[in-house]
């Protein structure tokens, strides 16, 4: 049975002064020091561990029993798990306490998100563009000025690095509207933001095209959940946030992944499209 709206709500804030009471050191990840070789993103379970994860998916599935646009992007863990593409975390074990808490959160809410509750958030992220006053021309445009890019074997299957020197601007692909504006990275805190690896990250829908950008590895980010971007619009800076880029020699770049939403699915767009679609844009620039 549900509880009325209230009591949830009053459950939920009581939950969460709870778990900012708690130290900090109950969240650190049981590694040291970076090496020259990629860390494991395990953590050494913990009870408040558990909570948090329990707490995100439950205020996750709240807001999908109740989804309108005034709470569409009230968990940037549910945005994580609307915009990876169907199957990526399948074989994740969600339920290991040692597991990597974010994914176990976003693979948790996954499951339960079926096609129509995807389609039900797409639809109402038209709703909320439709309201407003769309910024800008359809153009696109690269993402950042870089020098050199890679992708695939050894690299990303679903995504570019995009070299450029710390700091280079990153403009918004399209415009569109912001779903996630994670700022607040922290090495040894494992909720400051939805990716560990990633970092600071922004994702920006584009309703022209039923596609999601997301731009990682952020040393600033200047853009927040629900606010409208056009096309060139400066969202952010590169940097080296995230475990990824941290390591020794791995900065310098942006991470960018683009995802398509079609009919209740998001499929994830391979590295040689991406590239191809970069030549595109800098062809018509």
């Amino acid at each position: 049975m549900r509880m009325p709206g209230p009591i949830a709500n009053a459950v939920f804030l009581v939950t969460l002064v709870g778990f900012f009471t708690h130290p900090a050191s109950a969240f650190q990840q049981s590694h040291g020091r970076h090496s020259s070789h990629p860390l494991s993103l395990d953590v050494r379970p913990a009870k408040e561990i558990d909570e948090r994860v329990a707490y995100e998916v439950n205020k996750a599935k709240l807001i999908l029993d109740d989804l309108d646009p005034a709470n569409l992007l009230a968990s940037s863990y549910l945005v994580s798990a609307i915009y990876y593409h169907d199957g990526f975390l399948t074989d994740f074990p969600a339920e290991r306490n040692s597991a990597d808490p974010e994914r176990r959160i976003v693979a948790q809410i996954s499951n339960i998100l079926s096609p129509e509750r995807k389609a039900d958030f797409v639809r109402l992220l038209h709703e909320v563009w439709a309201r407003s006053e769309p910024l800008g021309p359809t153009r696109l445009v690269d993402p950042v000025a870089f020098t050199a890019s890679s992708g695939g074997r050894g690299s990303h299957k679903y995504a570019v690095d995009l070299f450029a020197a710390e700091g280079t601007p990153v403009r918004s692909v399209s415009r569109g509207l912001v779903i996630l504006a994670d700022r607040d990275w922290n090495q040894v805190d494992l909720f400051s933001t939805t990716s560990r690896k990633g970092g600071n990250a922004v994702i920006v829908f584009d309703p022209d095209k039923d596609y999601f950008y997301r731009y990682c590895h952020l040393s600033t980010v200047l853009v927040s959940p629900g606010q409208l971007v056009g096309s060139g619009q400066p969202i952010g800076g590169v940097g080296h946030t995230g475990l990824n880029a941290s390591l020794p020699g791995h900065g310098r770049h942006l991470h960018f992944e683009v995802n398509e939403y079609v009919d209740g699915h998001v499929r994830a767009i391979d590295y040689r499209r991406l590239l191809t679609m970069l030549r595109q844009w800098r062809e018509v620039a």
